[in-house]
C-alpha cells in the first residue's frame, strides 16, 4: 500500500510539473519562429521597393544600402507596413526626374494611406525614403530624403502641370511671349488713344467693347477660383521641400494672399463706373512685379503649380490693365453712358 501511494505521488508530481517543462522547452521555438517572421516581413517590404521601376531607376549604380527600417501600422486595424531608407555615397549622389506617389497625411503614414502623385525634380540626391504596404505589398510614398549630400529640390508639380515636364523645367519660355503682347498692347493702346476724340464710337464698337468687358469679368473671376484652388492644394498637400517657404507656413501667407489680392482689385475696378486710368497702371505694374518674382522663384527654387499659376496669370492681369490704362476713357456698360470728349 505504501509503494502504491508512492507511484501515485510521483505521477501526480509528473503531470504538475509537465507543463513547465513543455513550456519551458517551447519558448526557445516560439522566438525562434518570430523573428524569421519579422524578417520575411522586412524583405517582402524591401522586395516590393527594389522592385518599383521609378525607385530602381534611381537605385541603380548607386551601391545603395538599407541604412533604416521602421515599421508602422498594424495595430486598432490599421494595415501593417514598413518604411525603408536606402543610403548611397556621396560621390554617387545624382539626379532625380521621376513623378512619385506621396502621402498626403504627412509623416507616419496614415488610413485610408491616400496618395497623390507628384513630379519630383531634384538634384545631389543620396537618400530615398519608400514607404511599402504589406497588403499587396505596394509603394504609398517615394521621396528623396538628405542622406550624405543635402539634396536640393526644383521641381515638386502635381496635376495638370506635371504634365508638361518640358514647360515646369523651362517656365521662362512664356515670359518673351507676355513682354512682346504687352508691347504691342501699349502700343496700340497709345495710339487709339490719340484718336479717341476724333471718331465717335459707333454702336457695333459698344457691344464689342461689352462683350469684352464680360469675358474680362469671368477671367478675373476664374483666375482668383483657380488661384485659391491651388494655393489650397498646396497647403494641404504634401511637400518633399522642409523650409520656411513652403506653402503650409505661416512666413509664406503674404505670397499666398497678395496674387488673390490683385485679381480682387482689378474685378472691383472693372465693375467701377469711372475711368480709373491711374489706378489700371498701378495695377498692371505691381501684376507685372508680382510674375516676375514669381517666375524667379520658379527658376532660382522650386517649380510647383502655384508659382506657375501665380505667373501665368499675373501676367495676363498685366495685359489686361494696360490697354485700360493707356485709355483716354472708358465707357460704361450701356450705350447711354458714353465716354467724355474734348
Amino acid at each position: 500500500m505504501r509503494r502504491l501511494a508512492l507511484w501515485l505521488l510521483l505521477v501526480a508530481a509528473g503531470f504538475a510539473l509537465l507543463p513547465a517543462v513543455v513550456s519551458a522547452s517551447g519558448d526557445p521555438d516560439n522566438g525562434d519562429d518570430k523573428q524569421p517572421a519579422t524578417a520575411s516581413a522586412a524583405d517582402t517590404a524591401a522586395a516590393a521597393a527594389e522592385d518599383d521601376p521609378a525607385v530602381a531607376a534611381v537605385l541603380e549604380g548607386t551601391g545603395a544600402t538599407i541604412a533604416k527600417t521602421t515599421p508602422w501600422g498594424g495595430i486598432d486595424g490599421e494595415p501593417a507596413g514598413y518604411r525603408l531608407e536606402y543610403h548611397w555615397p556621396a560621390a554617387q549622389a545624382g539626379d532625380v526626374n521621376q513623378v512619385w506617389p506621396l502621402l498626403r497625411s504627412g509623416g507616419a503614414p496614415q488610413p485610408p494611406y491616400d496618395s497623390v502623385e507628384y513630379r519630383i525634380r531634384a538634384s545631389e540626391v543620396s537618400a530615398l525614403q519608400v514607404d511599402v504596404l504589406l497588403d499587396g505589398p505596394a509603394v504609398i510614398q517615394v521621396m528623396p530624403v538628405n542622406g550624405e549630400a543635402e539634396f536640393i529640390l526644383q521641381e515638386q508639380t502635381w496635376t495638370p502641370f506635371s504634365w508638361f515636364p518640358w514647360f515646369t523645367s523651362n517656365p521662362w519660355i512664356l515670359a518673351p511671349v507676355f513682354l512682346a503682347i504687352a508691347v504691342v498692347l501699349m502700343v496700340r493702346a497709345w495710339l487709339r488713344s490719340r484718336a479717341w476724340n476724333r471718331r465717335l464710337p459707333s454702336m457695333t464698337r459698344h457691344d464689342r467693347q461689352f462683350i469684352g468687358r464680360v469675358a474680362v469679368l469671368l477671367f478675373l473671376g476664374a483666375g482668383f477660383a483657380w488661384q485659391f484652388y491651388e494655393g489650397w492644394y498646396a497647403a494641404t498637400g504634401p511637400s518633399v521641400d522642409s523650409s520656411a517657404t513652403s506653402a503650409s507656413s505661416l512666413a509664406a501667407l503674404p505670397l499666398l494672399l497678395i496674387p488673390p489680392g490683385l485679381f480682387v482689385a482689378g474685378l472691383v475696378l472693372e465693375l467701377g463706373a469711372g475711368p480709373h486710368r491711374g489706378s489700371w497702371a498701378l495695377l498692371a505694374l505691381l501684376a507685372g512685379a508680382a510674375s516676375a518674382y514669381e517666375l524667379a522663384s520658379a527658376m532660382t527654387g522650386a517649380t510647383t503649380n502655384l508659382n506657375l499659376t501665380y505667373f501665368i496669370l499675373l501676367a495676363v492681369l498685366c495685359l489686361i490693365s494696360i490697354p485700360r490704362a493707356f485709355s483716354a476713357g472708358k465707357m460704361g456698360w450701356s450705350r447711354s453712358a458714353a465716354p467724355r470728349y474734348g
